[in-house]
């Protein structure tokens, strides 16, 4: 019987925010994709992101837009700050269906290059970084932002072989139960698949195995809810799928160096520390 995972109502509501907006300092180095579409945009330095194989080298006055779907992961060599945005396609508005059937074949946006109402409604969005965001407002200024990048990011239909089909699938699955227990047996039996063929999948193209790649998940998801919410660290815990308070302290100190207190207390003197490297 899997675990049901109780939250307070503040986490709850949290939880189903349409969209966040927040400052970000570090970026997830493992490869992931999730169900939400993702903007990036450095303010300082420069951000090497790699999506489905390619590689973008982002400069303060560029964008990455990330569709929901696309697998996608940040080096964390490089130095950068700047701003996040994660939405639900709802926040498209009658942009959403046909959004959602398309990925962009040019997801490297540079905002000088574009009609003023781009750059006007990225840096209004902005603005909302770190405080209450009224959604109505928002959803405005995304809605008009994708009108007038629908050329630039040219978009078309997503085109998977097998192995990538089943790789996203696993992915998008592993994201969306991160808080409930997970093993290699019930996620390749719930993808209809051998789960030798799926640790074979994940090793491939991951290069890490089924549990690593889970924690790597999990502590970059933790980083995030330590960072743009309240919640006490037993909730984040549980929120990332921990069982424990002490496997959850253990796996963070192994990929960041310090424990989830010591993360938090270092954001508060702007000098969050970067996740340790697994070479």
């Amino acid at each position: 019987m899997r675990r049901k995972v109780l939250f307070p109502k503040m986490t709850q509501k949290r939880l189903e925010s349409r969209c966040l907006i927040y400052n970000y300092s570090r970026l997830s180095r493992y490869e992931h994709l999730h169900s939400r579409f993702e903007m990036v945009a450095p303010s300082s330095g420069r951000i090497l992101a790699r999506m489905d194989g390619t590689e973008y080298l982002l400069k303060p006055g560029d964008m990455l837009v990330v569709f929901p779907g696309m697998p996608h992961s940040y080096d964390p060599s490089e130095t950068s700050e700047g701003i996040m945005l994660t939405f639900h396609s709802e926040m498209l508005g009658d942009l959403e269906e046909s959004m959602m059937e398309v990925q962009p074949a040019s997801p490297l946006i540079h905002l000088s290059d574009h009609d003023r109402d781009v750059s006007h409604c990225f840096e209004r969005l902005s603005e909302m970084a770190g405080g209450k965001i009224n959604e109505a407002l928002a959803q405005a200024y995304l809605t008009l932002l994708f009108l007038r990048l629908t050329d630039a990011l040219e978009l078309r239909q997503a085109d998977l072989s097998a192995s990538k089909e089943l790789l996203y699938r696993a992915m998008q699955y592993i994201s969306q139960n991160l808080s409930q227990p997970l093993s290699i047996r019930q996620t390749a039996h719930a993808l209809g698949v051998n789960s030798y063929y799926l640790s074979h999948v994940l090793n491939e193209r991951l290069h890490m195995g089924f549990r690593a790649y889970l924690n790597a998940l999990r502590v970059e998801r933790a980083r995030r809810y330590l960072r743009v919410t309240s919640w006490s660290i037993e909730e984040v815990a549980a929120a990332c799928g921990f069982l424990t308070l002490r496997t959850f302290d253990r796996v963070f100190l192994e990929l960041c160096g310090c424990t989830p207190r010591d993360f938090r207390k270092s954001i508060g003197r702007g000098s969050a520390p970067a996740p340790r490297s697994r070479d």
